[in-house]
């Protein structure tokens, strides 16, 4: 049995998918900065590449992910692999399987620290 190289989390995040033919709707789960495991209605096969759009409640703004590929396929079910998307992008999601940006979305007085800060700049 191989061990996984990076943490992940459950989610539950809805997400497009986009692929060379066509478009769909998806449902993101076990979130890891490399990946994730993902349920969709998109005929999707091994060896397929996808671009994702995330919608998580911690972000104002999708996440997105410029190119994916799926690793493996059970049922409706794909192990999709994060291979290109933004630093930005990139730090979010290790944000949010580290736990940093929930906290930080939640955190009221943390915004208006940081509002404080960029007024006397």
């Amino acid at each position: 049995m191989q061990l996984r190289c990076n943490p992940r989390i459950y989610v539950r995040y809805p997400a497009g998918v986009q692929t060379d033919n066509g478009a769909g709707e998806g449902i993101l789960f076990d979130l890891s900065a490399t990946g994730c495991r993902m349920q969709s209605n998109v005929a999707l096969t091994p060896g397929s590449y996808l671009a994702l759009h995330i919608d998580t409640p911690e972000t104002e703004s999708p996440l997105a992910v410029e190119v994916s590929m799926v690793r493996w396929h059970k049922n409706n079910q794909f192990g999709i692999e994060f291979l290109r998307y933004a630093q930005d992008d990139r730090n979010r999601v290790a944000d949010l399987v580290e736990g940093r940006e929930a906290a930080a979305a939640s955190n009221p007085a943390h915004d208006a620290e940081m509002l404080l800060d960029a007024t006397f700049v």
